[in-house]
């Protein structure tokens, strides 16, 4: 037997019993364990509870605890825990509820969050814009530096963190140059540091991109991981980066708001690592105005770009929130022509049927209803499942210095890329 079988065996005896119970809820503990809280009807057998427990034992096999909490005559404190399993549980019946408890990745399991803050209707200052690939070596660091340079050309000031802790990169691609010095300190120490200094000087956690034949008139101010050093593990080992206690701050979330606040870029860029790691899910709870998804057209690639759709689509609309807005890239196309178009008609197809199953609502009764992305909004050539294709560019594999990217990325592709974004946020013209 595995974990997930004894789960479902015991989901079946709840069920074949619920007309003894009231409710239910299956609870499975950061041990691997099964536990259950049951609300019992009025009049049953006196032996229900020792029965039930019997059945949940031989169900489960290893993975019971022997916990069966009943919650009739339970204490006041008890049944206030027993209520808040309820209520926090993913309904599998009407009586019964699933309720799931976490020893990490609490920023991918919890309900998905709103943005930083509210942009205006005209764009506003500092849109978020989390770049994210579920597999590594697609170009994501590539593209989120396109962008950056490209609106830079056009005088804007762009922040760019490196979130990728655990493989960091955009910090080295953008790097300081000639005319200016590399920080001592990056994200990583801010996160160390904030939740015990008051004030932080930004100033000594990020290096300006000085690179007048790229930024022209603009500016791109880069927040590198930190310095890969001796010291580099020891304070990553010290990170808490799972969602705050009630009534606290995320200090990710202060840098944001700091950056913001004193920096006043036009654009916050994050590079989020690939997979499922604790600060990607961060960035990608619904804190960023907008979520730029790489992917290929391997099934691998798909089973965690599902995950992301229907995060930021079906898991929101279930609980009446207009979607997370995101976009899709299809990265590392064949540049043989032929290939390539057939490679670029197969990730469209499968990227119309992911999103139709998994991030647009279904059509309302009101034709002006315009809350939600829906599915008669799938016909309109920017919407989010619309994928914006990145050839594979062997000169960028090998690239020693972001000078060196400058002419790909005057490509169409590139700048296809940038007006896409840009154009979510009102900015396309600019």
């Amino acid at each position: 037997m595995h974990f997930r079988q004894a789960r479902q065996a015991a989901a079946t005896v709840l069920q074949q019993n619920e007309s003894l119970l009231d409710r239910s809820v299956l609870i499975e503990d950061v041990f691997g364990k099964i536990r259950v809280v049951a609300w019992f009807a009025a009049d049953v057998p006196p032996n229900a509870a020792d029965d039930l427990r019997g059945d949940l034992r031989q169900a489960s096999g290893p993975f019971w605890s022997g916990d069966l909490w009943v919650a009739n005559g339970a204490s006041a404190a008890d049944l206030e825990v027993y209520e808040t399993a309820w209520k926090g549980g993913d309904e599998i019946t009407l009586k019964l509820r699933r309720s799931s408890r976490r020893r990490t990745r609490g920023f991918w399991l919890d309900a998905p969050d709103k943005p930083a803050w509210t942009l205006p209707d005209e764009g506003g200052i500092a849109p978020v814009v989390a770049f994210y690939s579920f597999k590594g070596g697609v170009g994501r660091t590539t593209a989120l530096s396109s962008f950056a340079i490209l609106r830079a050309r056009k005088g804007e000031r762009i922040a760019v963190l490196d979130l990728d802790l655990d493989a960091p990169g955009v910090g080295l691609l953008l790097d300081p140059g000639e005319i200016s010095q590399p920080s001592q300190w990056g994200v990583v120490d801010y996160l160390l540091e904030a939740p015990l200094l008051e004030h932080l000087d930004l100033k000594d956690y990020y290096h300006v991109c000085a690179r007048e034949a790229l930024t022209s008139a603009g500016e791109i101010l880069v927040f590198p991981s930190g310095r890969v050093d001796s010291d580099y593990l020891t304070t990553l080992s010290r990170l808490e980066l799972e969602p705050p206690r009630s009534g606290t701050r995320h200090p990710l979330l202060r840098l944001l708001e700091q950056i913001r606040g004193e920096l006043q870029p036009d654009w916050i860029l994050i590079d989020c690592r690939a997979g499922l790691s604790e600060a990607s899910g961060f960035a990608l709870s619904g804190l960023a105005h907008l979520s730029v998804l790489l992917g290929t057209t391997s099934d691998q690639s798909w089973d965690g770009l599902r995950l992301l759709i229907e995060r930021f689509g079906a898991e929101r609309v279930r609980k009446s929130t207009p979607q997370s807005e995101c976009l899709i890239v299809q990265a590392m196309v064949p540049d043989d022509p032929t290939v390539g178009r057939s490679a670029r008609e197969h990730f469209a197809e499968r990227a119309v049927e992911e999103f139709e199953r998994a991030y647009y609502a279904e059509d309302p009764a009101d034709p002006d209803e315009d809350a939600y992305w829906y599915v008669r909004d799938m016909d309109t050539d920017d919407a989010p499942h619309v994928p914006v294709p990145l050839s594979y560019k062997p000169r960028l594999a090998f690239l020693r210095s972001i000078d060196d990217a400058l002419p790909v990325f005057q490509d169409f592709e590139y700048i296809a890329l940038e007006t896409r974004i840009s154009s979510r946020f009102g900015k396309e013209g600019e």
